[in-house]
């Protein structure tokens, strides 16, 4: 199915309805952004390349350590902000960064229908 950046848009659109959502960049598995929300171009690329590294990270430790394919990483800050990275079919990635003030349940839910939203739309 060929991408579009309105159908990306479309199923990534609830995240922003959760309060703290600070940004939201969507990467190639090689770390390229394909969309965003920051406004600092610099930031957009640092977040698509590091979301691809940790990612890559991610995956090996745990298929290393027999637990299967990562399909989220979660980084936590000690003022309770954070990243959380998914797998978005094969796509690639989701980034969000979110503030301390973020109810990480209501994130964890909305994104795991965002997920199944992109794995319907371009693959698993």
């Amino acid at each position: 199915m060929a991408l579009s950046l309105d159908e990306i848009k479309r199923i990534i659109d609830p995240v922003f309805k959760v309060s703290g959502v600070e940004g939201v960049v969507i990467a190639t598995s090689d770390g390229l952004p394909l969309m965003s929300s920051l406004e600092d171009r610099e930031r957009e690329e640092k977040v698509a390349a590091l979301t691809a590294v940790l990612s890559e990270v991610g995956n090996r430790t745990s298929m290393e350590l027999g637990k299967g394919v990562a399909e989220w990483i979660t980084i936590h800050t000690p003022d309770g902000a954070g990243i959380l990275l998914l797998k978005v079919g094969e796509l690639g990635y989701m980034a969000v960064l979110f503030g301390k003030e973020t109810k990480l349940g209501v994130l964890l839910y909305t994104l795991r229908t965002i997920r199944e939203n992109f794995i319907k739309k371009f693959g698993g």
